[in-house]
């Protein structure tokens, strides 16, 4: 991808993410699905979880930085809309090695990525919030660099990570989204926020876009819309679907020795 078609769909993904129309990201894990996706919608964004679980991994950093480059550059390749990819929390503790990986991914075409707050050292726990903001301005440093806008969506894991009460949830969201903002972070994902007069609260205390992944108990996307969050996310759960319609295909074959509607393509 040369140098001004990849700042053009990073500008492309910026303006997708507007007050009460919402960008909705179904979530690829290769270029396959990628490919799919990108038929009907106008960015794609992969799945830490998905995109481990095909590569035959645990999530968590454990899919070797070279492998998801090398997806980053497949996708970028096989799609004609801006991509953003899930790089987990930098793959590295320190700023350094969170530019470089960001480094690695731009190389391979991608205009916006999520880096989280709530893994270090392998294990799942908050790190100071000065410590993710400085990741976050090295990131925007070397993206500058480089010459793209990339879009930085901060995550932020206090409700997953079950921080304490909502109430003290929401608060160190917040703070911490104000922290990540002054380091150069476009968005912040809140995983785990499912209430949605808590949502509202979080829009009103951020001046950056909310991002919400779904899950079991998340408003319509609707209602989302209306109380002001401009990106939902919806995750692992395409790929688990899918995998789930996968073995019921799979059992049924099985069980009945036929082909069922596999030589009808378009059944």
């Amino acid at each position: 991808m040369d140098a001004k078609t990849q700042q053009q769909y990073a500008e492309t993904f910026r303006g997708l993410h507007r007050k009460g129309d919402p960008l909705v990201l179904f979530n690829a894990w290769d270029a396959a699905t990628a490919k799919t996706i990108a038929k009907t919608s106008p960015a794609i964004a992969t799945s830490s979880g998905a995109v481990a679980s095909a590569l035959g991994y645990a999530d968590g950093e454990n899919v070797p930085l070279d492998m998801v480059t090398g997806l980053v550059s497949r996708i970028t390749a096989s799609v004609s809309v801006p991509v953003s990819i899930d790089l987990e929390a930098g793959y590295g503790d320190t700023p350094q090695a969170a530019a470089k990986s960001v480094s690695e991914v731009l190389k391979a075409g991608a205009v916006g990525i999520n880096i989280e707050d709530g893994l270090s050292g392998g294990k799942r726990q908050l790190v100071g919030p000065e410590r993710h903001a400085a990741k976050i301005k090295a990131v925007r440093d070397t993206a500058q660099e480089l010459g793209v806008h990339l879009f930085i969506n901060a995550r932020t894991d206090p409700f997953l990570l079950k921080f304490g009460s909502p109430d003290e949830c929401l608060n160190e969201a917040a703070r911490r989204a104000k922290a990540y903002a002054e380091a150069g972070a476009d968005g912040i994902f809140v995983p785990g926020l499912t209430d949605l007069a808590y949502i509202e609260k979080l829009v009103q205390l951020t001046p950056l876009p909310v991002n919400i992944m779904v899950t079991q108990g998340v408003p319509e996307i609707r209602d989302l819309a209306r109380v002001g969050v401009r990106r939902v996310s919806l995750g692992p759960w395409p790929m688990m679907a899918a995998m789930r319609i996968i073995g019921q295909a799979a059992a049924s074959v099985a069980a009945s020795r036929q082909y069922g509607t596999f030589l009808q393509p378009n059944a």
